[in-house]
């Protein structure tokens, strides 16, 4: 019954592994005619996703079906990048001679895995501004959500975290991590970092990137912890053009905007939310903020439109300047005040008449950002069952409230033991241990320890 594989779904604490984390149970529970399997992985150098369509294919496509089953969808697309010729292979085995699943091969272009690009690459349907793919009748989720889906009908818990590492480390691999594992831990079985190319340089002039090298952040502390929405960790030099990226500041961005900006609109004609027929144009904000003219409430409040995917300060802008960063100013500005949207909501529009002309391949994107002595590094599967000696694990990974610890220090639990628990009548996603061990800590009510 599709209301117990919800349940199922929201005891396990499945969320999406693909993007912010929002609790999958509550998606689920949409009615909808299509259920789309994201595998097109946005970010270059991420093969977490390319790795378990490979080795998991089957129960990759039965979360595919249950989800089907769930929502009542008629049609199931398995979306992927083309170059994925052995998860495409794998796939279509899986799914054998159901007429009601097919597989979407996908050019390399960034950024595919974005839901509103592949809702209209998959059906040609376009999401409304500040929509979601559930409003034209499409449920999208990454294919280790799916995967999660199907091991959560088996009454398997979430524990663990498919992840790719790689970049400058010894031994590129892509490996099941145990949530709350910190990522010291998780580059010591990649062997470390790897400065063979750069011999003058020592451990210091690295810096880990949690995520892609596009829509990831540079990791604060060596101890952070693996979470549900961990797709990689990145090691580069400091003076690569993505950790510069990462780390400059605000006020730095808003300085070399007012002293450079010379509104070639380059960053308008790449995004990709433009380029679907969205009224955002990122040129505009730079005008309107960086010259001091009158600033058009839509062109500002526009700003709730962009998917922060950081294509027009790392690729299109060719003074590196980040209207992105702009928008994401403006965003937490607008939440702070309450403004409610009442301007961006289109539902008819169309798309860019060259759109098709000005997508960005990958392989450009991955030169512009001075990754090419990475672009085909492969990262294998390693099952491997790593067991940190201690955990560290949020109570909250996902979007909506925390949870609540429902576990005591000294407490021993087992892998896949409940201990954190959704507020009631909250948005929320439950919390399990990771490991087998002792709760040595509960932290703040935040985090839960513990120690093998």
């Amino acid at each position: 019954m599709p209301q117990d594989l919800v349940k199922a779904v929201r005891a396990a604490g499945v969320v999406g592994a693909g993007g912010a984390g929002f609790p999958t149970h509550v998606k689920l529970a949409a009615k909808v005619d299509s259920v789309i399997a994201n595998g097109a992985e946005c970010d270059p150098l991420l093969q977490c996703d390319q790795r378990l369509m490979e080795s998991r294919a089957g129960e990759m496509v039965r979360g595919v079906r249950l989800a089907m089953e769930a929502t009542g969808a008629t049609r199931g697309i398995l979306a992927l990048k083309e170059e994925y010729r052995n998860a495409c292979a794998a796939l279509r085995r899986a799914i054998g001679d159901r007429s009601d699943l097919s597989v979407l091969m996908m050019e390399s272009r960034y950024p595919a895995g974005d839901e509103f690009v592949l809702v209209y690459e998959a059906t040609g349907r376009l999401v409304p501004e500040t929509g979601l793919p559930l409003n034209v009748g499409c449920l999208v989720q990454n294919v280790q959500t799916l995967f999660n889906i199907a091991r959560a009908a088996k009454g398997a818990a979430v524990t663990h975290r498919l992840l790719t590492v790689a970049g400058a480390v010894s031994r590129p691999v892509t490996l099941w991590a145990p949530l709350g594992t910190p990522i010291r831990d998780v580059l010591g079985w990649a062997g470390g970092v790897q400065p063979a190319s750069w011999s003058e340089r020592t451990v210091d002039d690295y810096a880990v990137v949690i995520g892609g090298p596009m829509m990831g952040r540079v990791a604060k502390d060596l101890d952070e912890p693996v979470t549900k929405m961990t797709s990689g960790l990145l090691v580069f030099p400091r003076d690569n053009a993505v950790v510069r990226y990462m780390t400059r500041s605000q006020k730095s961005w808003v300085r070399r905007g007012i002293s450079t900006c010379d509104q070639c609109r380059d960053c308008t004609d790449l995004c990709p939310r433009y380029l679907i027929g969205h009224n955002l144009k990122p040129h505009e904000v730079m005008r309107a903020i960086n010259y001091g003219l009158a600033r058009p409430a839509d062109k500002v409040t526009a700003a709730v439109l962009c998917c922060e995917c950081r294509l027009c300060e790392a690729y299109a802008c060719p003074l590196e300047l980040s209207p992105m960063a702009y928008y994401v100013s403006i965003k937490r500005e607008l939440r702070a005040q309450g403004w409610v949207n009442d301007v961006h909501k289109r539902t008819e529009f169309d798309p860019h008449p060259m759109r098709e002309y000005r997508l960005v391949p990958t392989h450009r994107l991955v030169a512009r950002l001075g990754l090419v002595e990475w672009e085909h590094q492969s990262c294998p599967l390693d099952e491997t069952d790593y067991r940190p000696e201690r955990v560290s694990i949020p109570l909250q990974q996902h979007i909506g409230a925390p949870a609540q610890a429902v576990v005591s220090p000294g407490q021993q639990v087992s892998v896949g033991d409940l201990i954190g628990q959704i507020p009631q009548d909250a948005l929320g996603a439950n919390v399990h241990a990771s490991i087998a061990g002792r709760v040595s800590k509960v932290v703040d009510s935040t985090t839960v320890e513990i120690e093998a």
